[in-house]
């Protein structure tokens, strides 16, 4: 049963879980989402940070679903952008006077696999204080007798991975079509030498570091950025990035810092206890590294058997009825929205 948020004698609200997500388009598909999470505990607090630079979005629709909060923020494509935005999100809550037990970490193309209430239990449950997808980046660099996290999973290939987080990155502004296609013949220089590398898919050129934040005692470590973590480990890696600002330095100029950020500051502490089945279904069966496959109402079968909390990626203007299958397992009302899935589905969808 999900937990209701309640207001204490000292002006403080108290929730089970807050909703953070990070958006910036298909502002229809962000209105649904949020839908589906304040109908699954009305008492939910959801917090969404926007692009500002982003599609617009109805404010005033969104909250008045609940107890909703948008706020709009600078966005970005794999940089610290989407740490900073965590953070502010993590400090907006503190002013306000929220506090959580959870604080799941989504996306606007995120989409719930189970009803909300049935996933706030298994969080009550759990004897872990985060789900976390992480591994040892470099598996190679790491004892033995250290943490490696899920050995089954790779964050990207060693020569990626090299590129990512050896270099020290500047970016070339914002990655768009143009100038993918005009950097790709550079690319070359990536295999003709070890001190420079270029990168169309986050539009950034890296020199080969003398120096790097990783080593014995901070290992680097990786996996998706979207996780469930306690209160806990929220404020302990945000109060570190505030003790520590060289660190943010070099994460801010490495490429996909919110992959390992999270997860290098948090394992390498040792105070923690994660579990790597983070819950999320995400396809990368078409591997690029930058960006998992789109699902499709195909993979609905898969998606209600697999046992995650969430999926991603879905676009509700390429398929909807994905949405309406979903639907019947994680609305309390589905029968009554738009749109129905096909009696064939819905048996095979369990």
């Amino acid at each position: 049963m999900a937990t209701k948020t309640t207001r204490t004698q000292t002006n403080r609200t108290r929730t089970n879980v807050v909703y953070f997500m990070q958006t910036h388009t298909r502002p229809a598909q962000i209105a649904r989402l949020v839908r589906v999470i304040t109908e699954g505990n009305p008492d939910a607090v959801v917090l969404v940070s926007h692009d500002k630079a982003g599609q617009q979005l109805d404010v005033a629709s969104l909250e008045a679903l609940g107890n909703v909060h948008v706020l709009l923020h600078r966005g970005g494509y794999g940089d610290f952008s989407h740490v900073d935005r965590y953070f502010a999100a993590v400090d907006w809550l503190e002013e306000n006077g929220i506090e959580y037990n959870w604080l799941e970490n989504l996306s606007g193309q995120d989409y719930p696999l189970r009803p909300i209430a049935e996933i706030e239990a298994r969080l009550n449950a759990t004897r872990f204080d985060g789900l976390l997808q992480y591994t040892a980046v470099f598996p190679e660099r790491v004892p033995p007798e250290a943490d490696r996290g899920d050995t089954r999973f790779q964050l990207a290939p060693p020569f990626d991975a090299e590129m990512r987080y050896d270099y020290r990155h500047w970016r070339l502004g914002k990655a768009t079509d143009l100038k993918y296609r005009v950097m790709y013949p550079f690319m070359a220089i990536n295999l003709m030498q070890p001190w420079v590398r270029v990168s169309n898919s986050y539009a950034v050129v890296g020199l080969r570091r003398h120096d790097s934040l990783f080593g014995p005692g901070f290992y680097c470590y990786g996996g998706s950025f979207f996780c469930t973590l306690r209160a806990k480990c929220v404020r302990y890696v945000r109060d570190y990035a505030r003790a520590n600002p060289d660190a943010v330095d070099f994460f801010r100029t490495v490429m996909a810092p919110e992959e390992t950020f999270f997860h290098s500051v948090l394992v390498n502490s040792g105070q923690f206890k994660f579990t790597t089945e983070y819950r999320r279904y995400i396809d990368w069966s078409v591997r690029n590294y930058t960006h998992p496959k789109t699902l499709v109402t195909g993979d609905a079968p898969a998606l209600l058997a697999s046992g995650a909390h969430w999926a991603r990626k879905l676009d509700l203007s390429k398929d909807a009825r994905l949405f309406d299958i979903l639907d019947q397992r994680v609305r309390p009302r589905a029968a009554s929205l738009g749109g129905q899935a096909s009696k064939g589905v819905s048996s095979a969808a369990g």
